[in-house]
């Protein structure tokens, strides 16, 4: 390597106007200069490995640290070319009670993107699935391994290409609920998932397992699912263990059921629908330095089309956007929404004090090591996935979205716990990005995994849906708009049937995030 270096050959300055640091892209050696054109050069200080920041300029001690246009440290002095790590800057603090109101501006929805259509299913409450699933319900953990057995068995006896073309899948979702805790909102928590699950868009049929003596057996999850207006539309059927004499008696009686349904579910058809449908639920996991210049503001270059084509999107990971609410109040659509939001954030705050915790936790070591020098930076990078639109609405976790538009759900950092938490809320669709490689998907809902180099998308071909990584080519011929219209005729084709990586690896998971506990 050349000891003269050109800027876009080794480094990124998001804004080049405003930011003060640059994240490389090879790494560096101390003694090597940048050319940043017009004869302005920087001399690197340090050795600084790839995805490592650098400051671009000299940052006095009590100067902001500012990347993405936004502080994410305060400078302990910093000089142009000098690495910036944990121990040259210092962390903000955000009051959460000063007035960050604005006005947002009004959604304009545009036709190019409101006449885009997928192939979905059309169920009779007016929404939309990409995927027509046999869901087996277990309403505890002591009736899991049974629903998992029932659909094991059901798999093997049905070849469902064949028989039934237009059911994507008979699949169980095992849990570790329902019994042994508190009856307040641990349980509270449980039922809402179970219930928006069942009543999923994406699926056409349902088996609901109980054992018989759980908090949540058959008449505990009936009575909830009448008293909120939820009974399934869809074929329902309900299995209990005990009553039934036992595992195999049971297996048995279900494997019966699946079969008398199948054809029933398998009616429906995929027909065009508007993409005013859509509800994509964002997520990022294993993140590195690349994942909040690439993938994530991919991912929010797709969520603003969808929402200018009427559709909606949900922004999650409540400890990822400590350090940034101050930018995301600014967005809410009114003071209802920014009361709520500040209260979720308080929550966290107030449990982490409580159990004596850190919240920068949520900052695991291999983010360090890539390039991740703080919470905040990591924040900056991650809300980059919720696009530019305004916040319509704040969501519990697993609540049901009820009008258009980008909403946040209180949910936790943990990847499972939250795509599981967004799908209960209606997310028919997720796109996950990756820096380091995750293999997750979900149990009714395709997965899309976004990687933030191109490097991680040779590295793991069979579990990377969509290379970001091309943005940051030297040379690319690609703008963040241009690749985001690439993107979203994948998510369209996806939302049609195409099979993501993580459905084609079986990777159907699902946990929910247990009330009470500081998943971050």
């Amino acid at each position: 390597m050349s000891q003269n270096l050109l800027l876009n050959e080794v480094c990124v300055i998001v804004n080049t106007t405003l930011d003060n640091v640059a994240i490389s892209k090879v790494d560096l050696n101390a003694g090597m200069t940048i050319y940043l054109g017009n004869g302005h050069n920087i001399v690197i200080k340090d050795s600084i490995a790839k995805g490592q920041r650098f400051a671009v300029r000299d940052i006095a001690e009590g100067q902001s640290v500012v990347q993405y246009s936004c502080p994410f440290g305060i400078s302990a002095g910093v000089a142009k070319g000098e690495l910036v790590h944990g121990g040259n800057i210092c962390e903000i603090e955000i009051n959460l009670e000063a007035d960050f109101q604005s006005d947002p501006l009004e959604t304009i929805y545009r036709e190019e993107f409101v006449s885009k259509t997928f192939d979905g299913y059309r169920r009779p409450d007016g929404t939309v699935g990409t995927r027509n699933y046999y869901l087996l319900v277990p309403t505890s953990q002591c009736a899991s391994q049974t629903a998992v057995q029932i659909a094991h068995e059901a798999l093997k006896k049905y070849q469902l290409a064949l028989d039934f073309p237009n059911t994507d899948g008979i699949v169980a979702i095992p849990n570790t609920e329902g019994c042994g805790c508190a009856s307040n909102v641990q349980i509270d928590r449980f039922l809402r998932v179970l219930q928006n699950f069942i009543n999923h868009p994406n699926v056409g049929g349902v088996l609901i397992v109980d054992l018989g003596c759980e908090q949540t057996n058959y008449a505990t999850l009936y009575s909830y699912l009448k008293n909120n207006c939820a009974l399934p539309v869809i074929p329902t059927d309900w299995l209990t263990i005990q009553k039934e004499g036992g595992t195999r008696k049971s297996i048995e009686k279900g494997l019966g059921i699946i079969e008398n349904r199948l054809v029933e579910v398998n009616s429906t058809s995929r027909s065009k629908c508007a993409i005013e449908h859509l509800v994509v639920g964002t997520e990022c996991g294993a993140s590195d330095c690349f994942s909040g210049i690439t993938a994530n503001p991919l991912i929010g270059n797709m969520v603003d089309k969808v929402i200018i084509g009427k559709g909606s999107a949900i922004l999650s990971e409540v400890p990822e956007m400590v350090g940034t609410e101050h930018i995301l109040m600014r967005r809410m659509r009114n003071y209802d929404v920014i009361t709520e939001f500040k209260a979720i954030m308080n929550w966290y705050r107030d449990i982490a004090k409580s159990l004596d915790v850190d919240m920068s936790d949520n900052l695991v070591p291999e983010n360090k090591v890539g390039g991740l020098v703080n919470p905040c930076i990591k924040s900056l990078g991650a809300i980059t996935k919720g696009g530019t639109t305004a916040i319509e609405g704040v969501l519990d976790y697993g609540e049901r979205l009820s009008k258009r538009g980008l909403h946040i759900m209180q949910g936790p950092g943990n990847d499972i716990e939250s795509v599981t938490g967004m799908a209960a809320s209606g997310a028919n669709i997720v796109c996950f990005s990756t820096g380091k490689g995750t293999v997750t998907g979900n149990a009714i809902v395709p997965v899309i995994k976004v990687s933030s180099t191109t490097e991680l998308f040779r590295k793991m071909p069979d579990d990377i849906d969509f290379d970001s990584g091309v943005l940051l080519e030297a040379h690319n011929m690609y703008s963040l708009d241009d690749l985001g219209d690439t993107h979203l005729k994948l998510v369209l084709a996806v939302a049609s049937g195409e099979k993501t990586k993580s459905e084609r690896n079986n990777q159907a998971q699902f946990q929910v995030w247990t009330a009470g506990k500081l998943s971050l």
